[in-house]
């Protein structure tokens, strides 16, 4: 199968969804010669893959991943594929936090850090969380507080037949696109940040192919994968999710250039994140704002942009995402033992 699919694309064809699925599904089992995985990868990422070739081999990875299983049907993530090379603070993880506590439930899917300095994982972990909570933890978690975080690699094992070729090859293949695709709670409400404004509307196809309800995909001017607030943001809605616009001025908050919202390792960015959740005004503020209000508005608990920039702001003014954070680490670690 993997050599018809290699065959196939480099000259020039596109793989239907479901051999595009078949072949993944080799890769993830373990059952293909490394070359022809690495040539297959390769050739795929040089052509640009395909909303069919991406449905598949995300279909192929929710197959193959521990699932995290949970009654919250109205569970939404908030998450980008990274690669954007802008060394962005954790804008998607500081807004999961404010939108827990202006009324979202959040099922958070995330990873240490691949091209950047601090990765979701990475600051979660600075911040006092424990990462490797079993499913059934990561549960009683989400039960009580409305929030938790499911660290990827624990649910994703199929991924190491796959790892030494990815870390050869050196370049970004189909696979940096699955996680935000893969969340093992089977969320169906999303903020989806993406990085490459070309495929804004592939990537709300895909979700949509997927089974998705209510979400955005997003990327953020200045070539972020996070909304942000330097001019107009590209927002696709997908399914029920209302045709809305999250940018800064019309919002009503102050225009400010992507370099504004830089942060730095773990240690300096969970820093920032108490500083913002600690009310400080600025961009980091701004933006957390921002884009906590898009997955207020994906996960259903708002309707209008400024309305749910209200709740987001509320929750941050109030005290409440502050203490939702740290009752979130403190029952993480609770039950961590």
């Amino acid at each position: 199968m993997l050599r018809e699919a290699v065959r196939r694309v480099t000259t020039g064809e596109t793989l239907p969804r479901e051999q595009a699925r078949q072949v993944f599904t080799e890769a993830l089992d373990g059952a293909v010669e490394p070359a022809l995985l690495g040539a297959f990868l390769a050739a795929l990422a040089t052509r640009g893959e395909t909303v069919d070739e991406i449905t598949g081999a995300a279909q192929a990875l929710r197959a193959a991943m521990l699932p995290f299983p949970h009654d919250r049907p109205e569970a939404v993530d908030t998450c980008g594929t990274g690669g954007d090379g802008l060394g962005m603070f954790n804008l998607s993880t500081a807004a999961a936090v404010v939108a827990a506590a202006a009324g979202a439930v959040v099922v958070k899917h995330g990873n240490r850090a691949a091209s950047s300095r601090c990765g979701s994982a990475d600051l979660l972990e600075a911040a006092g969380l424990p990462l490797e909570l079993s499913a059934q933890q990561a549960r009683v978690v989400l039960e009580a507080h409305g929030i938790t975080f499911l660290f990827a690699p624990l649910y994703h094992p199929a991924l190491r037949h796959a790892a030494a070729v990815r870390r050869a090859l050196r370049i970004r293949t189909v696979f940096n696109w699955l996680g935000p695709l893969c969340n093992p709670g089977g969320v169906r409400r999303q903020l989806l940040g993406i990085g490459a404004a070309a495929r804004v509307a592939d990537f709300a196809r895909v979700l949509a192919a997927l089974g998705c309800e209510r979400a955005y995909v997003v990327h953020g001017a200045g070539g972020a994968d996070e909304l942000t607030l330097d001019g107009a943001n590209a927002v696709h809605a997908v399914g029920s999710a209302p045709p809305r616009r999250f940018d800064a001025a019309g919002l009503g908050l102050k225009t400010a250039p992507a370099a504004a919202l830089c942060g730095g390792d773990a240690a300096a960015n969970v820093r920032l994140l108490a500083r913002v959740l600690d009310g400080g005004d600025g961009p980091l503020r701004d933006a957390v704002l921002l884009n906590a209000a898009a997955a207020l508005v994906a996960a259903g608990v708002a309707d209008e942009s400024a309305d749910a920039l209200a709740r987001a702001r509320a929750a941050v003014d109030s005290g409440a995402a502050r203490r939702k954070l740290e009752s979130w680490v403190a029952c993480a670690r609770e039950v961590r033992t």
